[in-house]
């Protein structure tokens, strides 16, 4: 339930049960005003606070960055973020040439065959395609997942997610990992000078159903940015909509290759 706008999202379904005042909730200190005000008991729990991250030394900083690129921080903020990532080898890289960044991790793992990257994109743009990365719903729908993430380069069929070229959305990325993301970034996320804007997102069928479409492109870039151990290249493709993001996107850290 938190995809779309958080824990609020488990305050807004329990205010709306039946049985509002028999709900009991555990959690750490930092969550209990999102539970406040209400029927519902919240004991704190320390225990609960799950702050320390297992997955490599730079996901706390790695968190901390995406968080401030996505809520629009200023970039020399963010830049000062990248760097301290730069020198724990996480490294943040961007071009706007996709055949150069599939070359770039290529090269980076060639001498290690069970590394894994791979081409990830957002679910909701409509731009993409035309650039060869088939991110709809109809390349997605009957996706081997198994094989994207498990299969060898020399494997017969050509399914390993190493080729770059089959695509995983946000739901296919979300809570898996890789040593590296090619992240080809589309026009559903745009920086707009002093925002972001989603405004050419694919819209969705049940928009009823949704509450904020915005947050949700906001969350699908947070997965799409943390999927990768020890680095994240950003495709940022050649259209004059998309210069605005690309130069947010290097004056906040992103490295050109």
């Amino acid at each position: 339930m938190g995809e779309e706008a958080g824990l609020i999202q488990w305050r807004h379904a329990i205010d709306g049960s039946n049985a509002s005042s028999k709900w009991q909730v555990h959690g750490p200190a930092e969550v209990r005003e999102c539970f406040s005000g209400g029927p519902v008991r919240f004991h704190e729990n320390q225990a609960l606070n799950l702050d320390t991250e297992i997955r490599f030394h730079a996901a706390r900083d790695l968190h901390r960055f995406v968080s401030n690129l996505l809520d629009g921080a200023g970039p020399a903020r963010n830049a000062q973020i990248a760097e301290g990532l730069e020198r724990d080898s996480y490294h943040l890289r961007i071009t706007r040439k996709l055949e150069e960044a599939k070359a770039y991790l290529h090269e980076r793992y060639a001498e290690d065959p069970d590394a894994r990257f791979g081409l990830v994109a957002s679910s909701r743009d409509r731009d993409l395609e035309r650039f060869g990365i088939a991110n709809g719903f109809a390349a997605t729908r009957n996706f081997r997942f198994g094989p994207w993430y498990g299969d060898s380069e020399s494997e017969p069929g050509e399914r390993s997610c190493r080729h770059l070229t089959d695509c995983v959305t946000e739901f296919g990325a979300q809570g898996l990992e890789l040593d590296a993301v090619l992240l080809a970034w589309g026009t559903d996320l745009q920086w707009d000078r002093s925002s972001w804007s989603s405004r050419k997102a694919r819209r969705y069928q049940r928009v009823g159903r949704v509450r904020d479409p915005h947050q949700l492109r906001l969350n699908a870039y947070r997965v799409l940015l943390t999927r990768g151990r020890d680095a994240a290249v950003v495709f940022a493709p050649e259209l004059d909509e998309m210069d605005a993001t690309y130069e947010y996107l290097m004056a906040s850290g992103f490295r050109l290759l």
